[in-house]
């Protein structure tokens, strides 16, 4: 994912929207594998977006910078990053015009709104249901990459919509289960060995501790198990089975494990 925005790096505005998508990846069984964050400027934009597409992800999320403003200078970057030039997009002007339609809105087609339908050579507009600019969508070789605006509602409109569906029929149908256990009475350090353990029994599982504090002299410890596969049955019990083991190994050093939750997708 590239978050672009001088707000996000000045402190003014929170990047939620990297911690949605994440979150939203990692519940398909998917993964955000990298958050690159960078100003609203053209060389920025166009460095950035080349090295992205050089390491040959599946799927390049870019947020930000889709607006009439003149900061909003994404896409102008990603077609500079792309080596191809920007043009008037006909059915993007169409559906920014759609949108005031919807709304009721009589608005002349100014220099500014008109800027919002200028995508690079060979990309496709996507429809945006809940604000003005368009998402785009285009492919550099093995590479999948989506553009959407940076307002939240938006963005996340737009990837339930069109990203979503896109990235579940290239995964295939996968399987998560994940449990959460709280743990008292053992430190991370403890800990650590019985994860590594634990990862070498099962090599594609996700295992995180958090801690969170010692209170009258006993740890604390948060623990997150997901795992991921094709088939319900066999993930759910891999993730059963996880659960069990670092709580019978929790125990052993004098500790205490509790599921704080679990659940399926």
């Amino acid at each position: 994912m590239l978050a672009v925005g001088k707000e996000l790096l000045i402190g003014r505005t929170l990047n939620t929207n990297a911690h949605w998508i994440g979150k939203r990846l990692a519940r398909m069984g998917s993964m955000l594998k990298e958050v690159t964050t960078i100003d609203d400027d053209l060389g920025e934009i166009a460095s950035a977006l080349g090295a992205a597409v050089g390491r040959s992800p599946d799927f390049l999320i870019v947020v930000g910078g889709l607006g009439p403003t003149p900061d909003d200078m994404t896409l102008k970057g990603v077609a500079q990053g792309l080596g191809v030039p920007i043009r008037r997009n006909a059915r993007a002007l169409a559906l920014i015009k759609e949108h005031y339609v919807r709304r009721g809105l009589q608005m002349a087609m100014t220099p500014a709104r008109a800027k919002m339908a200028r995508l690079p050579v060979g990309a496709d507009p996507v429809v945006n249901l809940w604000g003005t600019a368009p998402g785009v969508r285009f492919v550099k070789d093995k590479t999948v990459v989506y553009c959407l605006p940076g307002v939240p509602v938006e963005m996340r409109g737009i990837f339930r919509r069109s990203v979503e569906p896109e990235i579940r029929g290239r995964m295939g149908r996968l399987h998560r289960k994940y449990v959460t256990l709280k743990l008292e009475g053992i430190f991370e350090s403890a800990l650590a060995p019985v994860i590594a353990l634990e990862l070498m029994r099962h090599p594609g599982a996700y295992i995180k501790s958090h801690p969170r504090g010692v209170r009258n002299g006993v740890s604390r410890i948060e623990l997150d198990i997901a795992v991921v596969g094709e088939d319900a049955k066999r993930t759910d019990e891999e993730g059963e089975a996880i659960a069990r083991e670092m709580t019978k190994s929790v125990e052993l050093q004098g500790g205490t494990a509790k599921s704080a939750g679990a659940s399926r997708g």
